[in-house]
């Protein structure tokens, strides 16, 4: 057996070695989980073994290919002949590879192992009875005992219990499983140091959350720097997520699909969002208490690290986010100075690079190391240069060099595109045409269409496929994992000089020139590619496009931005020769009727105005991508008999379609069908041939009276989607699925026992299911079960309790599913998959005990479980479990004893329970992150509440304790606290000690009667305060004066606040405002929204939009000028984001606009709210975005303010007032003296 070094790259971590028998079921199971859960790769013999080898070969290899092997002695151990040979095994391995072995002394003594005493000597004797021809067989076996019983290892007796040892064994072997880390790949030269010392600045030994940059200019390497810390350290995070290409796809795709990615990443949950304001708030409040690693790459504006990154409270402890990009500032913005500028390669560095493409060896060969030399000079050591000059001069001859080399001379040293362009000018013709029309398709945004897809739009010739490998090969495009062509930033800058330098015409996607060509100052007869911007405006009315149209008889792709032609802008002309028409909104019932479709490949006409495609019958040969999603006005499907080669149908949303055409059932090359929100379709076709038909989308179809027919085969349907509530079945012959989402399926009552290899099953609104066929997990396949709103589910099937692969179960408002120890089947399965466990709103009344077998279970959601009286004493066995929720589960009235075992628990919510005085053990939860207990407002004084001592909880962040008696009050000791909550409570007094709580950012104080009074001195860095009205009106001067980080204070409707209230209130805050230095950016005062917008603000709108604008007086800016006050709502959002625009004078194009925003986010909002807000015109003027060079503020005659997060169907009122300290004074009535504008 070869010697093996420490740094060999080993298949497993951890080999386990156990006597089944004995431990399979408990020690072993929550060891192997364990393992599993912090990324240590262990080889379990049920688990890991291929079918059709033999056993133990296969156990052989996999102790040869562990770092580690665990070995657990138990009582039968040695009665095992497997266990006796794995275990001669591994100490044959310790000697020979180095092998770390970690015995566990389960129920016997290192001794007993050591010298074979009892119980281990009758099996030894059974064995030398069993193999007198093979003594020499049972000796080995006895010195592998002896062997392993002198190694230090772990002895149960010597732990509290079994999970105090398995926590101790996997934080010690943790660390040691990661100092052998997979060598650099040869390909990334240079990179090594820089990442060594990206990972000092990481610091992952530390357990604070840290963010950090990597700076440098593109094509430096910062997203393989970045991706390399990816793969060596994900597997330490409980969730991690690279998301590359971040500035690129935010402008594709938006905010909101970001964030639904990232929420797909790290949270594991498939969601839709409405706004990125939702997604902000699921990214801040559910990754507090997780451990993740956050890459997000080449980042180009503020506001994707604001909407997904937030800030470092988003976070739990021990988080790392990477975030790199080319702008510094931007990374400093966020980061602070913890940013790594990426360096250029050295000389050596940069000559193997280049060799590694121009030769694919690591050192040039001898006859062109100066000519190699030459070229590295030139290339300034930046590695895309160099990747893709190597890949130009690969198999090239001396005289090509030189020639290449002396070009390369004449490009000034900056000039990192003009190098590159030297790749592309040696391609040959058709090379350079194919190369510049997929640059055109990523400027267009076209590359997310799948590359095969991509290629047959570009081709001209379909034998010249390989010319997009040639591509490749000169390192001027990849393929990423999602089959998607990937090109360079700097590549696709590269290929846009090239257009813009020597073709001229012939790919046109700049306002600009689209303006020319329109204009007819461009040769509409170059022309193969127009892209028009979204929102373009076309200076004549009455031109006539079609005519334009006619006159480019090459044109291959046409994007027409959406909002460019309206409605009434008949299209009468289309080329004949177009491969791709991409036009939302195309404004003609059909397509011309002289255009010849033949060649067309992809046809996408999102919301068109479509009636039908084609007013007769042609031939589309060719057409793979047909989507007409939204086109409201399509009553009936084409013929798709003339389609023979269609693989894509997207008719999603069109709202009125009624037939779909019987020819859609003999669609062989058919794929993908989408028909979700088809709502007047009763009827589909029989599908006849339909084979390779894989998703299946009848999502919201609410008229569809019946599932269509199958008369062929459908195996290959792996996805479908299905929502009638007119559908009573589907078909038994849909066995190959392995995605069933069901939703609003009202009348159906089973699901046919054929299905069963899912591994996803969603159900929602099927109210006459009463139960789930078995067949359903005979596979043991499934992974995600969620069931939403089934009233009539009473019964779940026994064999869900032992689905291995399950990782997710959520059950949400089955209000008759009532008692889990009957219903509910108990876990007698190893489920240690199983991560999310949600029985939301149903009508059960206890868990079963067997939950505790549920190892793996990191979070458990009981909310609205109002029927819910009691939890099992085995839930504390949940070793890593990290989330309890028990909102709402109005009769629960105590949590069990040993709660305090739950040493993972981050988040415990028992809000508006029954329950009156928490475990004592509660205190000895060190990583509890987030405490909520509360009464209903009914029940807040019927009893006194005991709150044990805090102080022990040192990861204590947030305590809500609402609508309790709490007795003797606060404690002193509150830790480091970030937010308290004590709204509704009986305290009288906020303890001393509460100036001391640094941390302390959110307080809450409102509706506490007995409350008389603020203290004088609050926590310093207090940013945001909820009290009563008379609380905060006798506090506003010293919060002003002495808390300058306090910049958000909610008023609560205690008292009924009036509007007279409201305006004395902001008198008052003015007038110390005038009164002391403001030291904030803003300030926001919220009030009870029935109080309106306060005549306090003279300008008003009331009007159901988002953005209002006002007129400045043309000398509007004084030298008293202080500031604008905007209100606006009533809003129910825990987050807002504000933006107020000064416009300059005579400056259509807004070159001198200054902008200024401001996102204000509250821990949480119950009421609606009117929210006012201050803004000093330094604010304003000083940090608002935009070039105000050589301006003064009266050239600025208008102020837009909008909230970009207002829901559209809520009504919006806006007040705006401007401030001079010449309106200090105050009246009697506390009216400002300017009068209200009418």
């Amino acid at each position: 057996m070869a010697h093996a070094s420490s740094s060999k790259i080993c298949k497993y971590d951890v080999f386990l070695s156990f006597r089944g028998e004995d431990t399979r079921r408990n020690f072993v199971s929550h060891l192997y989980n364990s393992l599993e859960l912090r990324g240590i790769r262990t080889f379990k013999d049920d688990e890991r073994l291929e079918t059709g080898k033999s056993i133990s070969d296969e156990l052989l290899k996999a102790i040869q290919e562990s770092k580690f092997a665990i070995v657990i002695f138990s009582k039968s151990y040695a009665s095992s002949r497997w266990c006796l040979e794995e275990l001669a095994h591994i100490i044959k391995c310790k000697k020979e590879l180095e092998q770390i072995v970690i015995p566990v002394f389960y129920d016997v003594s290192p001794s007993d192992v050591r010298h074979q005493n009892p119980p281990f000597a009758d099996s030894f004797l059974q064995h030398e009875e069993k193999c007198k021809d093979d003594m020499e067989k049972v000796q080995r076996w006895r010195g592998a005992f002896a062997e392993a019983g002198k190694i230090s290892g772990y002895h149960l007796q010597n732990f509290k219990d079994e999970a105090e040892c398995i926590k101790k064994l996997v934080d010690d072997i943790f660390p040691k499983s990661l100092q052998i880390i997979s060598p650099f790949p040869e390909s990334l030269v240079g990179i090594k140091s820089q990442v060594e010392k990206v990972t000092s600045l990481l610091d992952m030994e530390s357990n604070d959350v840290r963010s950090i940059g990597i700076w440098g200019m593109g094509g430096i390497s910062k997203t393989e720097i970045a991706n390399i810390l990816h793969q060596r350290y994900c597997h330490r995070f409980e969730a991690d997520c690279f998301l590359g290409d971040v500035g690129k796809l935010h402008q594709k795709n938006g905010l909101t699909w970001l964030q639904q990615v990232v929420i797909c990443k790290l949270l594991g949950e498939k969601l839709t969002l409405t706004s990125e304001h939702e997604g902000m708030n699921i990214l801040n409040n559910t990754l507090r208490w997780k451990k993740v690693l956050f890459i997000l790459d080449d980042v180009n504006h503020q506001e994707q690290w604001e909407f997904l990154v937030g800030g470092t409270e988003w976070f739990g402890k021990g988080s790392r986010i990477i975030l790199t990009a080319r702008d510094k500032h931007l990374l400093i913005s966020h980061v602070g100075d913890n940013v790594y500028e990426v360096q250029l390669l050295s000389e050596d560095e940069a000559l193997e690079l280049f060799s590694r493409h121009a030769f694919r060896e690591k050192s040039p060969k001898e006859d062109f190391l100066e000519l190699s030399r030459e070229v590295v000079e030139h290339a300034g050591g930046l590695p895309l240069a160099l990747k893709v000059l190597g890949s130009s001069f690969y198999r090239r001859d001396k005289k090509h060099w030189r020639h290449i080399i002396d070009r390369l001379k004449r490009i000034p040293h900056k000039d990192i595109l003009g190098k590159l362009r030297l790749s592309f000018d040696c391609l040959d013709k058709d090379e350079k045409a194919l190369f510049l029309d997929i640059v055109f398709l990523d400027i267009a945004c076209l590359t997310r269409y799948d590359f095969h897809l991509c290629a047959e739009l570009v081709l001209r010739d379909a034998g010249q496929d390989f010319l997009i490998d040639y591509l490749i090969e000169k390192s001027l495009l990849s393929i990423n994992i999602s089959n998607s062509i990937v090109m360079h930033n700097m590549i696709r800058e590269m290929g846009e000089n090239v257009i813009w330098e020597e073709y001229d015409n012939s790919r046109i996607w700049l306002p600009e020139d689209v303006c020319d060509l329109f204009k007819g100052k461009l040769i509409t007869e170059k022309v193969e590619s127009l892209c028009i911007p979204n929102d373009y405006h076309f200076e004549d009315d009455f031109l006539n496009y079609s005519n334009i149209f006619k006159r480019m008889q090459r044109l291959k792709i046409l994007i027409v931005g959406d909002g460019t032609f309206c409605s009434n802008c008949a299209v009468t002309y289309l080329p004949s020769s177009l491969r791709l028409i991409d036009w939302p909104g195309y404004p003609s019932i059909s397509l011309p009727e002289s255009f010849e479709p033949s060649q067309l490949v992809v046809l996408c006409l999102h919301k068109s105005w479509l009636v039908e495609l084609l007013p007769i019958s042609k031939k589309l040969s060719n057409l793979k991508y047909l989507d007409l999603m939204d086109s409201c006005k399509l009553r009936k499907t084409p013929n798709f008999g003339d389609k023979p080669n269609l693989e894509t149908l997207n008719l999603h949303g069109c709202v009125n379609l009624e037939e779909v055409h019987p020819s859609l059932g003999y669609c062989r090359m058919l794929t993908y069908v989408n028909l979700n929100k088809c709502v007047k379709l009763k009827k589909l076709p029989k599908f006849v041939c339909m084979e390779s038909l894989e998703t299946l989308d009848l999502c919201e179809c609410t008229s569809l009276e019946e599932f269509p027919e199958i008369c062929g085969d459908m195996r290959g349907l792996s996805t479908l989607y299905l929502g009638s509530p007119w559908i009573r079945s589907f078909p038994p012959s849909l066995s190959g699925l392995r995605y069933l989402e069901l939703t609003g399926c009202q009348i159906l009552e089973s699901i046919p026992d054929t299905i069963r290899n899912l591994s996803d099953l969603i159900i929602s609104g099927c109210n006459k299911l009463a139960t789930l066929p078995n067949s359903l997990f005979e596979s043991q396949q499934l992974e995600y079960l969620k069931i939403h709103r089934c009233s009539g589910l009473v019964k779940l099937p026994v064999s869900l309790g032992v689905q291995k692969n399950l990782r997710w179960l959520e059950i949400d408002r089955c209000e008759n599913l009532k008692k889990l120890p009957n219903t509910f089947p108990e876990i007698n399965g190893d489920m240690h998959y199983l991560k999310r466990l949600f029985l939301k709103s149903t009508g059960i009344r206890e868990v079963p005990s067997s939950i505790g077998n549920m190892s793996g279970l990191t979070e458990i959601n009981l909310t609205g479980c109002e029927d819910l009286v009691s939890l099992p004493d085995s839930l504390c066995n949940l070793i890593n479990l990290q989330i309890l929720f028990l909102y709402r589960c109005k009769k629960l009235e105590k949590l069990p004893e040993n709660m305090g075992d739950l040493q993972e628990l981050c988040m415990l919510d028992a809000g508006k329970t029954a329950i009156y005085q928490p475990p004592p053990s509660i205190t000895k939860l060190g990583k509890l992150w987030m405490l909520r207990y509360s009464h209903e407002k009914q029940l807040r004084h019927s009893s006194s509440f005991v709150l044990h001592q805090v102080s022990s909880l040192s990861s204590l962040r947030e305590l809500h304790l609402n609508n309790l008696n709490i007795l003797g009050g606060l404690p002193e000791e509150l830790g480091s606290l970030k937010e308290l909550d004590v709204s509704g409570s009986n305290i009288s007094c906020l303890p001393k000690s509460i100036k001391g709580l640094l941390d302390l950012r959110r307080l809450n104080v409102q509706f506490c009667q007995n409350l008389n009074k603020l203290p004088r001195e609050l926590p310093p860095n207090l940013k945001e305060l909820r009290a009563d009205y008379h609380l905060a009106l006798m506090s506003i001067r010293d919060l002003v004066i002495h808390y300058p980080k306090l910049c958000r204070l909610a008023i609560s409707d205690c008292g009924a606040v009036s509007s007279e209230q409201v305006n004395v209130f902001l008198q008052h805050f003015l007038k110390t405002r005038i009164q002391f230095d403001f030291l904030r950016d803003y300030f926001l005062i919220c009030f009870p929204d029935r109080v309106g917008i306060p005549e306090f603000f003279y300008y008003d709108r009331f009007i159901n939009q988002k953005e209002i604008s006002i007129d400045l007086n043309p000398s509007w800016y004084t030298d008293k000028f202080m500031g604008f006050w905007i209100s606006y709502g009533p809003t129910t959002l825990n987050y807002t984001r504000l933006e107020a625009t000064l416009v300059c004078k005579s400056d259509p194009e807004r070159k001198y606009s200054l902008k200024y925003t401001r996102s204000h986010q509250f821990s949480r909002v119950i009421d609606h709210l009117i929210c006012c807000v201050y803004i000093p015109f330094e604010t304003l003027w000083n940090n608002g975005y935009g070039n105000k060079e050589g301006k003064n503020p009266n050239d600025y005659y208008m102020l837009e303010v909008s909230d970009l997060y207002s829901p559209e169907k809520e009504l919006c009122c806006w007040g705006i007032r401007l401030e001079y300290e010449k309106e200090e004074a105050i009246s009697d009535t506390g009216r400002p003296k300017k009068k209200r504008k009418q």
